[in-house]
């Protein structure tokens, strides 16, 4: 077992067949961009407190915890090894809560990948579903798997904040990766007396001054440009995201209470989004 370095992909998985959906994803990822994968199980336990700084102690776990580990991590170490034999692949296991183990793991790891069941609506992931906690919470990035990707570009929200800007830094990064091209979508929502035409403008300049440079340093991925004039809540509308890989967005959570609720459109589109959701933060620690 090991732990994340910053160069790793991290995949928690809990026995479950989606969680073993998400490795497999995680682990394709993690084969085109050359990077080791970290499969991640916490055996929860019921005495166990709920602090920050519980995670981080190191109590070993005992035969019939370490059994229970295996089960669940055995099932996706086996089906990516078996797809992917050469990629760098270690697993790790701790006695914790799920959330906070994979908050530790975010200190170091380059991103998180959890796996969200489709059946789940985003009033039981605000409640305190793991994947909730941790995309609200982690210091890295963050991927919601929810189904299959389809074969299109990678879309990423532009909103032209400095979050907006880091989601369209990977959503280039993981487009050359998939080979494939980028949907840029900006959309907002127009004032009661505006004009449409002069503001349809202003936010085509926003767009472009966003992307700029971007096609230079990635002139393998092709770029499509979407201006949409729609409700706040649908601020990345999802017919954006048809056939779409990966859908990148920034998260403007402010410290830990103000991220207890995700923003309108991160949760607007872990609920409905049919492919992998990618959550950029605020990277707090040094990926160099």
């Amino acid at each position: 077992m090991t732990l994340a370095d910053r160069t790793s992909i991290v995949v928690g998985v809990d026995g479950s067949q989606t969680s073993v959906e998400a490795a497999l994803w995680a682990a394709d990822l993690a084969h085109r961009m050359h990077v080791p994968l970290v499969i991640a199980h916490a055996v929860t336990d019921a005495a166990y407190f709920y602090t920050s700084a519980a995670v981080m102690v190191q109590y070993p776990l005992g035969e019939s915890e370490r059994e229970a580990a295996k089960e669940c991590l055995d099932p996706a170490r086996d089906a990516v090894s078996a797809k992917y034999p050469d990629l760098p692949l270690s697993t790790w296991s701790q006695r914790a809560p799920a959330d906070l183990a994979l908050l530790a793991l975010s200190r170091k790891a380059q991103m998180i990948v959890v796996g969200a069941h489709r059946n789940v609506s985003v009033d039981s992931l605000l409640l305190g579903s793991t994947a909730a906690r941790v995309a609200n919470h982690s210091e890295c990035p963050v991927a919601v798997w929810r189904g299959h990707p389809g074969n299109g570009p990678v879309v990423v929200g532009v909103d032209g904040s400095p979050l907006s800007a880091l989601a369209v830094e990977r959503a280039f990064e993981f487009a050359s990766a998939f080979g494939t091209g980028v949907r840029a979508v900006h959309a907002w929502a127009p004032g009661v007396a505006a004009d449409l035409e002069q503001e349809e403008a202003e936010h085509e300049a926003l767009l472009a001054e966003s992307l700029a440079g971007w096609s230079e340093k990635y002139p393998d991925v092709p770029v499509e440009r979407i201006i949409a004039s729609v409700h706040a809540e649908l601020s990345l509308p999802l017919y954006a995201a048809a056939n779409a890989r990966l859908v990148v967005v920034g998260s403007h959570g402010r410290g830990r209470a103000s991220s207890l609720l995700l923003g309108s459109t991160s949760r607007h589109l872990i609920e409905h989004c049919p492919c992998p959701v990618l959550v950029c933060r605020s990277e707090i620690h040094d990926l160099a």
